[in-house]
């Protein structure tokens, strides 16, 4: 399994080297001191996992995730706090900017399943998302071939309709119990085929 990428944001570099310290053996981790730096390796890097600060200049960790929820909407976001703003953080969870807080200073135990969920919530929507797509793929595919399959199918069915009607015409048709079966089970195949396109449209 390739490792899992993280993106980790503070203006304090002394966090920043503690991060990396405590967990470059099991991540492939990637640090910025600023939001704008951050921005900058999103650019070039897909990353899994982006945990920022809150506290920091110019910026809140929070607001950081709002602007680019819709740029980068795939990775999973954790918050560290040095306090607890219970309103905005639930406001930022509410509306799916974050998907959890840690409180600083962190406990490495409850970093470490803190991004091993967060993980796990990425392969989960990235999984679904393949899924969705794939079934869409397959549903379009089978609309291709029953459209297709229908109108093979009806191309003989109406020479086989258009050649009862010149039977009418030649007066040949009310004798003949045959031609009378003919169109019955052609009218009734043509009803299926034409609901069957109608289904599927």
């Amino acid at each position: 399994m390739s490792a899992i990428r993280i993106l980790y944001i503070d203006d304090e570099e002394n966090n920043l080297n503690a991060f990396k310290a405590g967990f470059r053996r099991q991540y492939e981790i990637y640090t910025a001191i600023s939001a704008a730096d951050g921005l900058k390796i999103l650019e070039n890097i897909s990353v899994h996992i982006i945990i920022a600060d809150q506290k920091m200049p110019n910026t809140t960790g929070v607001e950081f995730f709002k602007s680019i929820v819709n740029i980068y909407p795939d990775p999973v976001r954790i918050l560290l706090t040095g306090y607890t703003d219970i309103e905005a953080l639930a406001d930022a969870i509410n509306h799916g900017d974050i998907y959890r807080y840690i409180t600083k200073p962190w406990n490495d135990l409850e970093l470490h399943n803190s991004i091993k969920n967060a993980y796990d919530a990425y392969k989960t929507k990235i999984d679904l998302r393949n899924k969705i797509a794939e079934l869409e793929k397959t549903n379009n595919e089978l609309n291709r071939f029953i459209y297709s399959i229908s109108h093979e199918l009806r191309a003989p069915l109406v020479s086989t309709l258009g050649i009862v009607n010149v039977v009418k015409m030649e007066g040949l048709f009310d004798d003949n119990e045959y031609w009378r079966l003919i169109e019955t089970c052609s009218n009734k195949l043509d009803y299926y085929i034409q609901k069957t396109l109608q289904y599927y449209k």
